[in-house]
């Protein structure tokens, strides 16, 4: 769960810090009706949070977004690895579409969850992160793919063969390789179910 700290002992400002970290990008008026804070108690907390470094935000038009800049470590050795189940709601919202429209990009994210782009562009971040998705080119610019065992494997032939055909190896080089991913195992290179 969140980060503790001495800025985190507060009980008021521990709930603010725990919904924006369940919440990356969260307006500030949903925070502070879904806490039932008044604006002043709210803005006090935040700004406490800010300079403490606990949090992050960015405005976006008129309303200012809130962001933590803690994360849990998967590399953590107390802690188990990221599994998809433990992702917050928006973020799983995002990869369900990105699974199933393969190069979706954020502008039809937005459009199709109504989640605001920065919120969108954080949480594609943080999937990234995860290795649960990678960017991809498509003929309308940049967009999202899931990773999966047939796709890691397609993308390092084609950079193998890449690295072929603009002579940063020479075909032996590039035929050995070949055939040790063709018997590599990417059970452990595949992202978590």
């Amino acid at each position: 769960m969140a980060v503790e700290s001495a800025s985190l002992e507060h009980k008021t400002r521990k709930q603010i810090y725990n919904y924006i970290y369940s919440n990356p990008g969260v307006p500030f008026k949903i925070i502070m009706n879904f806490l039932s804070l008044n604006k002043s108690t709210l803005t006090y907390h935040l700004k406490y949070l800010e300079k403490s470094n606990q949090i992050t935000s960015k405005r976006e038009g008129r309303q200012r977004h809130y962001f933590c800049n803690q994360q849990p470590s998967i590399e953590s050795k107390n802690q188990l690895p990221i599994m998809e189940n433990t992702l917050n709601k928006n973020q799983q919202k995002i990869l369900d579409l990105v699974k199933n429209q393969p190069g979706i990009s954020v502008k039809d994210l937005n459009f199709r969850t109504r989640i605001n782009q920065s919120t969108i562009e954080y949480n594609l971040n943080r999937l990234i992160e995860l290795k649960l998705i990678w960017k991809v080119k498509t003929d309308n610019g940049i967009g999202y793919e899931y990773i999966t065992k047939d796709i890691l494997r397609k993308e390092m032939f084609n950079r193998l063969l890449k690295k072929l055909l603009t002579n940063e190896i020479d075909e032996e080089t590039y035929h050995r390789i070949r055939r040790k991913l063709e018997d590599l195992d990417l059970e452990e290179l595949e992202p978590r179910q």
